[in-house]
């Protein structure tokens, strides 16, 4: 575990502050401040370029149908668009890295808060929530992307790191199925300790539910997975726009759509930007993550979806078609562009799915509604395999490049189908975590 949690990124994204990680806990838990920094630091790990600050979400879309990648010849760019990851990708072990370094800091408040002096016990219940929620958030990404979530049974689940102790042996990898439970676990902590609303750049219940709702669905519980949607959907604080207003999710800051966004500034800039738009003109070599021109073709047989304007096709430079690139990331001179963690529309995609054919059809047709497309009807949508390709479907118009299609097509059991034979449905665990763990942490099957 020295290599996961070696690598931290500076505190600079929201504040400047002194991070948990880089000082020993008895000069930072020491009082109501330390605390206070230690919850911003935890923020700022999400921040990194190389989990929510780009690239996590946008290597999970561009390894499938939905974007390839451009770059500067660089073969580990190459072989994301090629779906033919090695061990030593340098995309994948960042990313791998970056979220061990976010579990990292969440463990430092979750195993100090309680004895920090000076601080109402609201707030600081709230913030123990806070670090309950983002080390469920950064386990349930490792497992879906390095992780075989689909099975249940499987031993290939995720090296679950609990202590904020410096590493001495290293953590073997939990079946999948323990991974979850650590996972919920950790939600239901953050649900029964979370107590305030700090708004939507901030984690809240609804934000912990709507997360145990994601999770749920992947499980396989469908009725708690329904349940815990209904209880976002219902939150007053969220509406999802109509569809001549709906773009507004990516023109403004933290939309009553957003149920968790992380909010970058024009000092504090994401690279999402600079991924996967930049100026108008730009090469092909000069914009990482591009959209694929099968994405194109999903969108002309879906006339009137208003989501198809979030997409280029056009408007690029000949060396990208015919590729294009996604418009949810613009604003070339701010660069201060969102990570969309958590929003609304996930909740009643969520909720279409685990209900069903029968019941789910009209959630399915309340979101179709909002961008411009008409209902579809239970005649046309006759078993439940074509109600879960249409679920998907749309999950494909609303969620693409934020973080969802590979995850969806695997734990859907489509990979073969939407990206071909020996395709992996997951990424590797990096070789360097492999030796430096002497191989106590397996590979997965494949590689």
């Amino acid at each position: 575990m020295i290599v996961i949690i070696a690598t931290f990124t500076s505190c600079s994204k929201i504040l400047d502050v002194v991070s948990p990680n880089e000082v020993e806990d008895e000069d930072v838990f020491t009082s109501a401040a330390g605390l206070r920094n230690a919850r911003v630091g935890m923020y700022n790990t999400l921040q990194d370029r190389n989990y929510y600050g780009a690239y996590f979400p946008l290597l999970a879309e561009c390894y499938t149908d939905n974007g390839t990648t451009g770059g500067y010849d660089v073969i580990d760019l190459n072989d994301i668009a090629a779906r033919t990851v090695g061990t030593a990708n340098i995309y994948v072990q960042n990313t791998y890295n970056a979220i061990y370094n976010s579990i990292y800091t969440a463990n430092k408040i979750i195993n100090n808060a309680e004895a920090v002096p000076g601080i109402d016990d609201e707030e600081k219940n709230n913030i123990l929530g806070e670090a309950f929620f983002v080390r469920a958030l950064c386990n349930f990404d490792l497992l879906r992307m390095y992780g075989e979530h689909w099975d249940k049974s499987s031993p290939y689940g995720i090296s679950i790191v609990t202590s904020s102790d410096k590493p001495k042996d290293a953590v073997a990898r939990s079946t999948v199925d323990a991974s979850y439970q650590q996972i919920i676990s950790d939600l239901e902590e953050a649900v029964s300790q979370l107590n305030t609303f700090n708004g939507n750049q901030y984690v809240s219940v609804s934000a912990a539910r709507a997360l145990l709702a994601r999770v749920y669905l992947y499980y396989g519980d469908k009725a708690k997975a329904a349940a815990m949607a209904t209880e976002v959907i219902d939150d007053s604080n969220f509406e999802l726009f109509d569809a001549e207003n709906f773009t507004k999710i990516y023109t403004e800051k933290l939309t009553p759509e957003s149920v968790f966004e992380l909010k970058f500034d024009p000092q504090n800039t994401s690279t999402y930007n600079t991924a996967t738009y930049q100026r108008p003109d730009a090469l092909r070599s000069e914009v990482i993550f591009l959209a694929n021109a099968d994405l194109n073709t999903f969108f002309e047989d879906r006339e009137d979806d208003a989501r198809a304007a979030l997409l280029d096709y056009e408007n690029v430079d000949v060396s990208i078609q015919p590729d294009g690139r996604t418009e949810k990331y613009r604003g070339e001179t701010t660069k201060d562009n969102s990570a969309y963690v958590i929003r609304l529309a996930e909740m009643y995609l969520i909720r279409a799915e685990a209900r069903g054919r029968v019941q789910g059809l009209a959630d399915l047709n309340t979101l179709r509604a909002h961008r411009g497309l008409p209902a579809l009807s239970s005649g046309s949508l006759t078993t439940d395999a074509l109600f879960i390709n249409a679920v998907l479907e749309e999950r494909r118009a609303e969620l693409n490049f934020e973080g969802h299609r590979l995850f969806d097509l695997a734990r859907l059991g489509k990979v073969e189908e939407f990206l071909g034979a020996d395709v992996q449905s997951i990424m590797p665990i990096p070789q360097r975590e492999i030796a430096a763990t002497s191989g106590v942490v397996e590979q997965n099957p494949g590689y």
